[in-house]
């Protein structure tokens, strides 16, 4: 199963703290799969990283005159010159041989083996590494795209190649896939996509949504990345939960769970989803974490995911935002192949700083369309003596809550006396099975929501994809929260002592799917 045949163990950090760390890469088993369309079978995937034949580096930065700046610019905008050095780059990544580390295929099992339990987690080796649904998603992220970039300028010879961004966000011109991946026999085209979703297309952030027009669509793009960015101040609402040594997202507790942030999990998934192609059992390659980087527009989806990191801390109304500062968070640690094959330990306090690393991103003006958004509420309050049941606080011991198609609720709320902390809503104890593409929507003062209720209002809180993920452990469970204020305050709601919740389960095809939470709460953060 492995590939290689030497030592690959990383050493780990000193210190009493337990931040995740690089496994050990002689220890690698088959990734693990389950079957999206058709029938279920289960698929395994062999994911594992050679092993290293030097020893391991420790990245250091640059200095100098050595430094170069890489400016990555939006893929609508990039000429043919680009677009034709762009593929030159890919092809020469494909063309390598496949067992060596810098090949497209390894470059694909980077992914494919930290997402979908091929290693175990250094000091609890009982449980799986998982690089999404947490605060190490933005950041590893970032380092798989700076290895993957300084590899393809290599190959080219071109120490200041950058990759594009897809610029999904942008309502003005970026929301369909470039033209230049579309295009069919070229290097960064990828026959495993949904070919409903070609140019001219418009991106669905709300991927089930029944909208029939361009202008519905990009009105209701436009909310989605207010409610997943804007209102998402704090780094656990945007970027995700803690995530240390012994965290099992399959079987945490109730309130000691992490969570993905709200950017992951709503437009992050959605773009995946509406990319990967539904005539293939796992709606590979994009629609999928175990083949999404199978696929060249992956990178420049993520590309834009990590400018998008950038814009939430330096461009959101109220000034500067801030990344975790848990030393849990800072001192985690990855290990990724260089431009040159040489194995390198990395940290995430080190990809904080984008500039550090000596990328930029283009301005784009069109995301102030997404950042003064102002959803409308359509509803007003509602009558308090409205027969639904009233969901609070859940502990460990807390019965389990199944929602079927959908469920509302009264959930108690604090007064807005306190207007300077944000509001933020928790789902506890969601429990789901990882089998195929759940939405999951919440919806504040809606009784009577289902899955064709628009997203494009005040009355909109926001949406938890999950995106298929596997490992031999088919749950996940987890915490969701949502900042909540700003949707009470557009509908009027501030003096209410409840208010009503309702949480609306959409899936692929109409699935069944099997989804359960313990509780709801609100309360200041």
């Amino acid at each position: 199963m492995l590939k290689g045949a030497s030592s690959g163990s990383v050493p780990c950090s000193p210190g009493n703290i337990d931040p995740i760390l690089p496994p050990d890469l002689t220890q690698c088993s088959p990734a693990f799969a389950v079957s999206v369309a058709g029938p279920p079978v289960n698929l395994t995937f062999n994911c594992c990283l050679p092993l290293p034949k030097k020893k391991v580096k420790n990245f250091t930065f640059k200095k100098g005159r050595k430094r170069v700046k890489k400016v990555r610019r939006a893929a609508h905008h990039v000429d043919a010159a680009y677009i034709e050095k762009y593929n030159k780059a890919y092809e020469l990544m494909k063309a390598l041989p496949a067992d060596d580390p810098r090949s497209f295929a390894q470059q694909a099992d980077v992914h494919c083996a930290f997402c979908n339990g091929a290693y175990k987690q250094v000091g609890a080796e009982n449980v799986t590494l998982q690089i999404h649904f947490s605060w190490l998603f933005l950041p590893w992220h970032r380092w798989y795209l700076y290895f993957h970039e300084r590899i393809l300028a290599s190959l080219l010879g071109d120490p200041e190649f950058a990759l594009v961004y897809w610029n999904w966000d942008n309502q003005i011109d970026g929301n369909m896939m470039p033209a230049f991946f579309a295009k069919n026999n070229t290097p960064v085209y990828d026959e495993k996509r949904n070919p409903a979703v070609q140019p001219p297309a418009i991106v669905r952030l709300a991927v089930l949504s029944t909208y029939n027009t361009t202008a519905e669509i990009i009105n209701d793009n436009l909310n989605q990345m207010y409610q997943s960015v804007v209102t998402a101040s704090t780094p656990e609402l945007f970027t995700g939960g803690a995530y240390r040594v012994g965290t099992d997202l399959a079987n945490s507790t109730v309130l000691n769970s992490p969570l993905g942030g709200s950017f992951e999990d709503g437009v992050h998934n959605a773009i995946h989803f509406w990319t990967g192609s539904p005539t293939f059992p796992l709606l590979q390659d994009m629609g999928v974490f175990s083949t999404a980087s199978r696929d060249p527009i992956f990178y420049a989806h993520h590309g834009n995911v990590d400018r998008l990191w950038e814009v939430w801390k330096h461009d959101m109304p109220g000034g500067q935002r801030y990344d975790h500062t848990d030393p849990d968070f800072l001192e985690a640690e990855f290990v990724f192949y260089d431009e040159n094959a040489n194995l390198v330990k990395v940290k995430a306090k080190d990809a904080l700083d984008n500039e550090r690393l000596d990328i930029t991103y283009t301005k784009v003006y069109a995301d102030q369309l997404w950042i003064n958004y102002s959803p409308n509420a359509t509803t007003t309050t509602p009558s308090p003596t409205l027969d639904l049941p009233t969901i609070g606080l859940a502990s460990d011991t807390s019965d389990s809550i199944t929602l079927g198609k959908r469920l509302s609720a009264w959930v108690t709320q604090p007064s807005f006396k306190d207007l300077k902390n944000l509001k933020v809503l928790t789902i506890q104890g969601l429990e789901i099975t990882r089998e195929f593409f759940t939405q999951i929507l919440v919806f504040v003062n809606l009784p009577n929501a289902d899955i064709n209720t628009k997203t494009n209002t005040a009355e909109y809180v926001g949406t938890f994809n999950i995106v298929p993920t596997f490992s031999k452990k088919k749950h996940l469970k987890t915490n969701v929260k949502f900042e909540i204020g700003d949707n009470i305050k557009r509908i009027g709601l501030q003096d209410e002592a409840k208010v009503i919740i309702t949480i609306v389960v959409g899936t692929y095809e109409d699935q069944e799917a099997d989804v359960t939470i313990k509780g709801m709460t609100i309360k200041y953060d």
